[in-house]
């Protein structure tokens, strides 16, 4: 939590011409977290920093779930110890063709 509120302490929490024009260099703009990122901003933007840690705690939890991925991988893990336990086969993937390769080349597991 601390070394991810110094990463957010260098993006600026203000929007100006100036750091729009700036916001690529440190953001997750087209990636899987930019919308989570613009919700935090703008929350951060209408507050300041200090007080966004409080009001926009939801928006930060988000963030930090989107980058991290924590309750993702939990539901995967045991997704799998279930199926272990059952001892359930595992099922033929689905042929290459028919997968929307654009959709899941940034989902990490």
């Amino acid at each position: 939590m601390e070394d991810f509120g110094k990463k957010m302490e260098r993006i600026v929490p203000m929007q100006t011409p100036l750091t729009n024009n700036f916001a690529w260099i440190n953001s997750h703009g087209g990636r899987r977290c930019e919308i989570f990122e613009k919700q935090w901003l703008n929350c951060a933007s209408k507050l300041g920093l200090h007080k966004a840690e409080k009001e926009c705690k939801l928006e930060l939890i988000d963030l930090k779930e989107c980058e991290r991925m924590d309750i993702a991988y939990k539901r995967y893990m045991r997704m799998q110890e279930e199926r272990q336990k059952k001892g359930l086969p595992y099922q033929d993937p689905p042929p290459y063709d028919t997968l929307p390769y654009q959709k899941f080349k940034t989902v990490v597991f």
